[in-house]
């Protein structure tokens, strides 16, 4: 199947579409370079998307546990994959090393093993990972100069130390420590803040649409609108959206984390600083900042610290997993990221639940949620225009979207 990609926003909700579906194969057409996911291969080096037993990031699944389960923590297999140097190549290297992997049943063996020796060598972000790629296929008796080439003790020691990271089924996210995200090339990731998944642009796009249009209202107007990114984990969400539109956005992000509030605030400075700089009296908090708060208790019905409120949209992707699911995520979840990431109490609703409450208080616009796909229809049936319980919290569900390959993933609310 052929799918030519005339838009930024279309390849997105066709990134999403891969992470939850099983196309058999799919040739994209676009200038993105990799996915942001390591469950399925979306490479517009190759312009290919080529699922292989896909395992959604927070599966209820016996065939991830399973999978999980024989993985253990055994990395023998790493040592055994990459030979001392100098006497490999890196041809024999990442053939090895994909065979390793496959061994010990680790998801997406080539992709993993590319990424990882294409970080040991210190190759381009952009065209290593293609480079690599291509010795794959080439024969044994290749003459080309890079599959022949010799890996020094340093590269060999640091490709086999990664490859018995990724073993124990830590996230290639993780162990690069960046991966791109939307427009975002490079964004910093650390454990135990979730690593972005390609739905989540999705969610992006939603927004940025909101924002456009609300640009076009406002005219010649310089007043910036206001965005409250609520759980920002990396930031990978309220940045792109600040980075799409620097001179007409102001992102707020919380989170309860101090390591994703730290993160979040120095990806800023990666992708926001040099336009900053170019405005003269222009300081990093104009277009993003992050601070350490929680959803309930940024409020001014409280003591404390009085918050300015008045924004335009509110966006987030809450904890949403059910706490009686927790024990079913896959290890490679489970092991590294966060629990106050991921858990949203007993029906996976608690933090949705301070959301609403607090929906009133932070804007008169709308609020656009990632959650659970349990979660649409309950949330269309709690908040539906003229209920009392929508009455009671001022808040109305005005539509559920559903992902590109038609799971229920998104809902609107807005203020009445």
């Amino acid at each position: 199947m052929l799918l030519l990609v005339s838009s930024s926003a279309l390849w997105t909700r066709v990134q999403a579409a891969a992470r939850f579906c099983a196309f058999s194969s799919v040739t994209i057409m676009s200038g993105r370079r990799r996915s942001v996911c390591s469950y399925v291969s979306i490479h517009s080096h190759t312009r290919r998307i080529i699922p292989k037993g896909i395992i959604p990031v927070y599966s209820i699944c016996s065939t991830a546990r399973k999978l999980s389960s024989n993985i253990g923590n055994d990395t023998s297999d790493a040592a055994a994959a990459v030979q001392a140097a100098p006497d490999i190549t890196i041809q024999t290297a990442l053939n090895d090393a994909v065979k390793a992997l496959e061994r010990k049943l680790v998801p997406e063996p080539e992709e993993s093993a590319l990424h990882l020796l294409s970080h040991s060598l210190d190759l381009s972000w952009e065209n290593g990972h293609r480079e690599l790629r291509e010795i794959l296929r080439l024969p044994s008796t290749s003459n080309s100069m890079l599959a022949n080439q010799l890996m020094s003790e340093e590269q060999s020691n640091t490709f086999q130390s990664l490859l018995g990271r990724r073993i124990n089924l830590e996230p290639l996210q993780y162990i690069i420590g960046q991966w791109d995200f939307h427009d975002l090339v490079r964004l910093k990731i650390k454990e135990p803040m979730l690593c972005p998944r390609p739905e989540t642009e999705e969610l992006v796009e939603f927004v940025l649409e909101e924002v456009s249009e609300l640009i076009r209202n406002r005219g010649s107007t310089n007043e910036r609108i206001r965005i409250l990114d609520v759980g920002c984990g990396t930031g990978a969400i309220g940045l792109a959206i600040a980075n799409r539109y620097r001179d007409q956005v102001q992102v707020l992000a919380l989170d309860v984390l101090p390591e994703a509030v730290e993160l979040s605030n120095d990806n800023a400075k990666r992708f926001l600083a040099n336009h900053v700089g170019e405005k003269k009296g222009h300081k990093l908090n104009t277009i993003y900042k992050a601070i350490l708060c929680s959803a309930d208790d940024y409020t001014n019905t409280q003591e404390g610290e009085v918050y300015k409120m008045g924004f335009d949209i509110v966006v987030s992707n809450p904890p949403y997993i059910p706490t009686k699911d927790m024990t079913t995520l896959s290890e490679d979840v489970s092991r590294y990221e966060s629990d106050k990431a991921l858990c949203g109490g007993d029906d996976g609703l608690d933090i949705i639940r301070h959301i609403v409450k607090r929906l009133p208080e932070w804007t008169t616009g709308n609020c656009w949620l990632e959650v659970d796909d349990s979660h649409p229809s309950l949330i269309a049936d709690w908040l539906s225009p003229g209920s009392l319980e929508s009455a009671r919290f001022g808040v109305e569900c005005v539509s559920t979207y559903k992902d590109f390959c038609g799971r229920d993933r998104f809902v609107k609310l807005r203020v009445l």
